[in-house]
């Protein structure tokens, strides 16, 4: 089964290209990560999976489901995590409140939780692997893993069968990045969900993931990450020069723009 198939996918903004001619399948449970430079369209292409835009070319499958004719079919079955999540920490909402209004929003304004709600709302806290003394803690009080975490539990609460997480490392410590990752593999292979990530940096969690999508506006590589991790792939992507280490069998890159 394929959680995703992109074929020939360009998506634009007012008519200028974003990505040109994209892609790749990404078959399921996996764990698939987008890296490339500032403006790539890494952001762009979650977007489109998640058809907020539509191709100007192409096409998107989540599931079979192709992203036009079956919009409503395949939100359903994805959870997303954007990159600048706005959550006010002057209001005093608890860990278990964010979860549970994710599920509200979309039940409609006026919408009372129930004895359903509040289940999901506890079992997507418990696949996240939240300890239950930090449920009722105030958001503003987390660490940044755990806010993390609180909010992937936030896009799990209807079950989705694929996650989308743009820059879910950008803000948490080295420690709390590996403890996300085990988490994502964790969901991965106990509850059966893939996950797509677009990061800048891709060394710390390269050893975990199946699939790596090298992305400059067009798809410069995409399979097993030994096999993407390449010094002309990179230079590709990059237009410098990248110097590539080998630890254990695992290719890291060293790539001068951080904001990879």
């Amino acid at each position: 089964m394929l959680a995703v198939e992109v074929e020939n996918l360009t998506v634009g903004y007012s008519g200028i290209v974003a990505i040109q001619d994209v892609t790749f399948e990404m078959p399921h449970p996996s764990i698939l990560a987008i890296i490339g430079p500032n403006g790539a369209g890494k952001t762009t292409l979650l977007k489109a999976i998640l058809g907020i835009l539509k191709p100007m070319k192409g096409e998107v499958k989540v599931f079979g489901f192709n992203i036009e004719e079956n919009i409503h079919t395949v939100r359903k079955l994805i959870g997303y995590v954007p990159q600048r999540e706005k959550i006010s920490e002057n209001i005093p909402l608890r860990a278990r409140d964010i979860v549970l209004l994710g599920r509200l929003i979309r039940q409609g304004p006026l919408a009372i939780p129930t004895k359903n709600d509040i289940l999901a709302t506890k079992n997507a806290l418990k696949s996240v692997l939240l300890p239950p003394e930090t449920w009722n803690k105030k958001f503003s009080e987390l660490s940044g893993g755990q806010k993390q975490k609180v909010l992937i539990a936030r896009a799990l609460v209807f079950n989705p069968k694929l996650l989308l997480l743009d820059e879910p490392f950008s803000a948490v410590d080295a420690p709390s990045q590996r403890e996300l990752m085990d988490l994502l593999v964790h969901l991965k292979i106990k509850h059966n969900v893939s996950t797509i990530i677009v990061t800048h940096d891709i060394n710390p969690i390269v050893e975990k993931i199946d699939y790596l999508l090298l992305l400059n506006r067009q798809a410069i590589a995409f399979g097993k990450p030994k096999d993407v991790l390449t010094d002309e792939n990179l230079t590709r992507a990059y237009g410098i020069r990248v110097r590539l280490l080998t630890h254990e069998g695992v290719c890291y890159a060293i790539i001068g723009d951080y904001h990879a």
